[in-house]
């Protein structure tokens, strides 16, 4: 069955607990994946990594009072640690398809004193409740969940300033052709992670490129990444077992996705890619 804007707010609703209580660091409650650069030697870092390069190309644009959205913010990470690294930012929004991940996100902002700086809400980022002129529009593994990523860019292209920026951490398809091996390894990931959006590079910057987003930076962030793949045989056997276990709840389906994923990178049929575009 086509995977719809529910399914993947359900996916969401079902495991977001579970993937922060089996998150390794109790500091960065990231829900997205590490990057060890050479010279990250704790795993906070790791999860930071990506936060810490939106924060720079922010910075590069606004010196202070940025106006900022991080579009499928999950449970509000990002924003935590971006925000009280700018200079006197004006307040930011962060927007998620899951009222528990809002839900989560607005506990956390309450604790964290910040209540009147970051405004989390629930909401489709196809359809943002906000007017035009940010410095800056950023998603970090959310653009692939999307079910007409188009519209993402659309959306996007709408809310910048000229000379804005758009900052994008996410998964992309190789352009190569595929074998039917290959390509049963990226269905078995779109579908277990719900993650329809899923595109060449090529094909997301001609939909940017129709919104006034022009990329100017594309660098490969995969081989930062500790990668778990398995054997390519014992990891089809899991699959094809765990594709007949009865069990309802999303998590299994994200068990399987998670380690089609690894398979996907380790063979490149995926790269994990760090993507800026600027508004024209």
């Amino acid at each position: 069955m086509p995977i719809t804007t529910d399914a993947v707010r359900t996916y969401y609703d079902q495991n977001t607990s579970l993937f922060l209580k089996f998150n390794n660091s109790k500091k960065a409650q990231n829900i997205h994946r590490s990057l060890w650069k050479d010279g990250i030697k704790t795993l906070e870092d790791a999860l930071n990594f990506s936060n810490s390069l939106i924060l720079n190309e922010i910075e590069s644009i606004a010196t202070s009072n940025a106006c900022i959205a991080d579009l499928g913010c999950g449970v509000g990470a990002s924003l935590f640690y971006i925000y009280p690294r700018l200079n006197a930012p004006n307040p930011a929004l962060g927007l998620t398809l899951s009222p528990v991940q809002a839900k989560l996100a607005k506990e956390s902002v309450k604790q964290l004193g910040l209540q009147d700086k970051i405004l989390f809400a629930e909401g489709d980022f196809t359809s943002v409740p906000l007017i035009k002129n940010l410095d800056a529009v950023y998603s970090v593994e959310a653009v692939c969940h999307a079910v007409e990523p188009e519209k993402y860019f659309r959306e996007a292209g709408r809310l910048l300033r000229k000379g804005g920026k758009l900052i994008l951490v996410d998964d992309y398809q190789t352009t190569r052709p595929l074998s039917q091996s290959e390509s049963k390894w990226l269905k078995a990931y779109i579908d277990g992670w719900y993650v329809p959006g899923v595109r060449t590079v090529e094909q997301i910057t001609a939909w940017a490129e129709k919104y006034n987003l022009r990329l100017s930076k594309n660098d490969e962030l995969t081989p930062y990444l500790r990668l778990r793949n398995l054997p390519d045989l014992i990891a089809r056997i899991i699959l094809f077992i765990g594709n007949l276990l009865p069990i309802k709840h999303a998590i299994l389906p994200s068990m399987l996705g998670s380690m089609a994923l690894q398979q996907c990178l380790y063979m490149k049929i995926v790269e994990y890619r760090f993507l800026v575009f600027e508004k024209r």
